[in-house]
Parts: structure tokens; sequence; C-alpha cells
């Protein structure tokens, strides 16, 4: 797990504590082989800091087409990823599904390019403010997501609720606003108070506080 003086850093660098979550649970896998980053941008995201690679890794980031045509590379609902079938290890997706209003073909994508036991991992957010890129159209439930990937004839179906609390996910509403030192300050006692909250509570669902689903299955 990432330590707490790595989330001060991390709040530091400008990350919001979904980033950081979500980042924190990247450090628990370790990219192999050819893998493709689905919509992170053209350049690394910060989530590729965190995951351990093992020697002769090969990472390629494709982006979302831009309504304007700049920077674009390939429309996610409707082109055919420019990779032969069987030809990828790993695929990774976040902070994609969201902003894709049509899901389903970007996963027949995906199960056509990956190689026979190849993974897929990413996250989708859940009680994160609206954010358009170029459109925001869905919060996945944990349901939905399993129903998605079962739907695809994918395997191993492992979801996982990234969130620490009713303290943090209000935190998270309002962290925009406050400068990155209020922000350190406030974080240690916003951590107390889940912890508490959850020990007086320990059988709360953690649904209601998830800030974001972090998925990993295989072809």
């Amino acid at each position: 797990k990432m330590n707490f003086t790595v989330f001060l850093k991390e709040i530091w660098r400008g990350k919001d504590l979904y980033r950081i979550l979500m980042n924190s649970e990247c450090a628990n896998y370790q990219l192999n082989g050819r893998v493709l980053d689905l919509g992170s941008g053209l350049k690394a995201a910060s989530y590729h800091r965190f995951f351990s690679r093992a020697a002769g890794t090969e990472v390629i980031s494709l982006d979302l087409a831009l309504p304007d045509g700049s920077a674009s590379q390939i429309d996610l609902e409707k082109d055919r990823l420019p990779y032969a079938e069987a030809s990828i290890d790993t695929v990774l997706i976040f902070n994609l599904l969201e902003h894709l209003y049509n899901h389903s073909h970007v996963l027949i994508e995906i199960k056509r390019v990956l190689k026979p036991g190849g993974r897929v991992i990413g996250a989708v957010p859940f009680l994160v403010g609206y954010h358009a890129d170029p459109h925001d159209f869905w919060r996945y439930t944990s349901e939905s997501l399993k129903n998605i990937f079962s739907s695809g004839d994918f395997q191993n179906i492992n979801i996982k609720i990234l969130g620490r609390g009713p303290w943090s996910a209000a935190f998270s509403q309002i962290e925009f606003c406050l400068p990155r030192l209020t922000k350190m300050l406030i974080l240690p006692l916003v951590f107390f108070l889940d912890s508490l909250f959850l020990k007086l509570k320990p059988n709360w669902d953690q649904h209601k506080f998830a800030l974001s689903l972090f998925f990993i299955f295989t072809k």
C-alpha cells in the first residue's frame, strides 16, 4: 500500500485523491511484453510511474480522436485498433469508458488484439465530478461492470472499490478549490475520521463512498 508520505507528495504534484488512490492500486501490478494504453493522452500518464515493468516491456499510447481533428489518432467508438489479432499482452483503459457512449465496440476490439490470457487493467470514476473529455456519459457500478465484461466473454473479472469512507468522499468534492498546502494539512484529519467511522460502522457498504472502481480481467 502507498504510505502517507507518498500521498502528500502526489498532492504536491497536483493529483487529486481519486487519482492518488488509483495510482496506488497500480503499484500492485507489473507490466510485461507489449502494453497498449487506450485514451491516456499521447504522453505517459501519471499511473505509469506506479506500475513495475518487466525487462523489455513496450508501452504504446493511443488516444481518442478529438472533434477538431487536432492530435487525433482514432475514434474508439467505431474504428478498428491498428494492431493485429492476438498481438498485445495487456491493455490499459483508465478513465476511458465513461467518455464512450458506445463501449461495446472498443471492448470487442480489445478482445481481438489481446493474446490468449492477456489482461485488461483499468478504472472508472464513481463519486467524481463531471469531466468532459470531450464528453462524460456514464458512471458505472461494480454490478454493471461485471455484466458488461461478462457479456464480452472476458474471464477472471476482479473489481475493487477505491475509496476510504464518507470524509474522503466529501473531501474529494471540494478539494479542487483548495490550495495544495491546505489539502496536505487537511488530509490526515480526513483519513483519521474515516478510520474512526469505519471502526464504528464496519459493515457499511463501501460502494457508498467509492471514488472509483478498479478492475482487471483476462481474455
